[in-house]
């Protein structure tokens, strides 16, 4: 069901709900210990993803599992915006680990904890 890109759409609210849902379903879906292929859209992780590449994303569910540079699917705060960025930082403070989600130019979007965190990109083909 990831297979096309069904968000796009020329009205823009419209292409927003569609991408919020997508997003949520590859969250229950990885949260439940599924695998996600889904095809990207947009350019913000080039050129390590390309727009309308398939990625594919693994569950995680402990910090061991995300290291600086690897590219999440995750729900960035403040604000629950769900984005496939990468882990430009990854800090322990007070015994908690926190991570900065940035695209690959390096404009950051905000922060996560590792709840935050659905899944690992593990490949993609373009």
């Amino acid at each position: 069901e990831y297979d096309y890109d069904w968000t796009l759409n020329p009205d823009r609210k419209k292409e927003l709900e569609n991408r919020d849902e997508r997003n949520r379903m590859i969250k229950q879906d990885l949260q439940r210990g599924k695998e996600v292929l889904y095809r990207s859209s947009g350019w913000s992780l080039w050129p390590r993803v390309h727009s309308n590449d398939m990625t594919h994303y693994v569950p995680v569910t402990r910090d061991d599992e995300i290291q600086e540079g690897d590219i999440v699917f995750c729900e960035v705060q403040p604000g629950h915006r769900f984005y496939a960025h990468n882990v430009k930082r990854k800090w322990l403070k007070g015994g908690i680990w926190w991570y900065t989600i940035a695209n690959l130019v390096g404009r950051e979007n905000g922060w996560c904890r590792i709840f935050h965190i659905y899944g690992r990109l593990i490949s993609v083909t373009h």
